[in-house]
């Protein structure tokens, strides 16, 4: 460890380090950077120091960041070493209590989450006892208490982004539901980030000012026909005024899609906490984002290393058989599932 290095990091750094990321006796962020790295490099029980030690180099000269789990779970015993998950929500009673239970499990072990909620029954529309749904709306507030309920670890809050589809008759309602005034308070997530899933039959309406069904996922009727472009603005006026929803335009996702993973029926139906990631997800497969960060400050002096990024994308792979062997295959199934037929 090279401990001249700490003068590279601001007092800002060295705070937030000392705060969330160091582990029991570490007092310098050389010794979290270090203890990171040997986890990182580990594979199976087996241990490559040299590329330990260039991981070490790497992260203290700031060429790259561990991500968040990395850093400060890795090589300890407290939580998992993975960023994010994508996960789906069911239109069944069981369905909603398997979600629950995940992101508990997800939250708990320093993950952030993104739900996909457009399969999701709307408001008013009849369910399997004769009854007529409450909507979504309502069981995402249960997820906005989870999130003020349960910590990633000891490093800050649980936090969860959910996603709809711009056709979902409940659009108009949950593109608000971050906004603190008008509507139901029992109806607003104000501690949930959400994201609007688009395509392009939207955006040529929109274009063409036409007229836009708001499809019930459970009974394709249509609920309500809306200006494409009032509802355009709404999202963008909204997204002006709160940062969010994020916009993502599936058609582009799946057009990027590994034909592999066509072939088998995988689709994209939503992106992740940061909107940054996307994979494809169903009821039974959850994804899971291992992720670290180049600095492109420092791209000059680490563009000509020949084994840079490969060294960066061992470590992810070391990692995510780390998350395998590790993780309670009762409690992580779903992501689990994910995980081997990614890396099958």
């Amino acid at each position: 460890m090279d401990y001249d290095r700490e003068q590279d990091l601001n007092v800002f750094s060295l705070e937030t380090l000392k705060d969330r990321y160091f582990w029991e006796e570490e007092t310098h962020a050389q010794e979290a950077f270090a203890r990171a790295s040997v986890f990182a490099a580990t594979y199976q029980g087996h241990t490559d120091y040299n590329l330990a030690q260039r991981l070490y180099d790497y992260a203290s000269k700031s060429w790259f960041g561990f991500s968040t789990p990395i850093l400060s779970n890795g090589g300890t015993t407290r939580g998992l070493p993975i960023s994010c998950f994508l996960n789906y929500v069911p239109d069944s009673r069981r369905g909603l209590s398997n979600h629950y239970d995940e992101n508990i499990w997800l939250a708990s072990g320093g993950g952030g989450l993104g739900g996909y909620w457009g399969d999701v029954r709307s408001n008013g529309v009849s369910t399997s006892n004769g009854s007529q749904s409450t909507g979504s709306i309502p069981f995402m507030h249960v997820v906005d208490s989870q999130m003020l309920a349960f910590n990633q670890g000891v490093t800050r809050r649980g936090s969860y982004a959910a996603y709809m589809d711009i056709s979902h008759p409940e659009v108009e309602e949950f593109i608000a539901m971050r906004k603190t005034t008008g509507g139901d308070l029992n109806r607003k997530c104000l501690n949930l980030h959400n994201g609007i899933t688009i395509d392009d039959d939207f955006l040529t309406a929109v274009k063409n000012d036409d007229q836009w069904r708001l499809i019930d996922p459970k009974s394709k009727q249509a609920i309500k026909t809306v200006p494409a472009r009032d509802l355009w603005w709404q999202l963008i006026h909204t997204r002006a005024e709160t940062g969010e929803p994020y916009i993502v335009n599936l058609d582009r996702c799946n057009e990027a899609l590994p034909q592999s993973q066509r072939d088998i029926g995988l689709q994209v139906r939503q992106s992740n906490l940061c909107s940054e990631i996307t994979l494809p997800t169903s009821e039974d497969r959850t994804a899971v984002c291992c992720l670290s960060s180049v600095n492109l400050e420092y791209f000059d002096e680490w563009k000509d290393d020949d084994v840079f990024i490969s060294d960066l994308i061992t470590m992810l792979d070391n990692v995510l058989e780390h998350f395998i062997d590790n993780a309670t295959h009762g409690e992580h199934a779903w992501h689990l599932y994910e995980t081997f037929k990614e890396f099958s």
